[in-house]
């Protein structure tokens, strides 16, 4: 299952990204490009633009808020864990080895972390520190 989010819902998007959803998200993307992604159900917070598509391509978030949002995703559209994806662009991850990335983390980090990730679209590196901690327990 794939979507796109609107601009209003940044947050989500990351979240659902953590937790291994696959969406699509441009903040200056308009309501016309939104309803181009005919391949993806919207994510919107905007009821005029959910009223102008077909009612199983768009979903209209009633929640507040990234965390409560994301509940009220996953009781809708509930997938089986899957690994987490870039949360700047979406790419999917793989493991990079410790000594491919020295030179991209600081030294505390390089020097703490052992296990490493790296967007295969944007090549942005992604570790377990305490934003990934606390993320993990938000999402159980």
């Amino acid at each position: 299952m794939k979507f796109v989010a609107d601009v209003m819902l940044g947050s989500l998007t990351k979240l659902m990204r953590f937790a291994g959803y696959d969406v699509d998200y441009d903040n200056s993307a308009d309501d016309e490009t939104l309803r181009k992604q005919s391949n993806r159900i919207l994510l919107t917070k905007d009821r005029e633009l959910a009223a102008s598509i077909p009612s199983r391509r768009v979903y209209l978030v009633d929640s507040i808020g990234g965390q409560k949002q994301l509940e009220e995703v996953r009781k809708k559209f509930p997938i089986q864990q899957k690994a987490p994806r870039c949360m700047e662009c979406n790419g999917k991850l793989s493991r990079i080895h410790k000594r491919n990335i020295q030179h991209l983390v600081p030294p505390f980090v390089f020097n703490g972390q052992s296990d490493f990730l790296r967007c295969l679209s944007c090549a942005r590196v992604y570790w377990s520190g305490t934003h990934y901690e606390k993320m993990v327990r938000m999402l159980k």
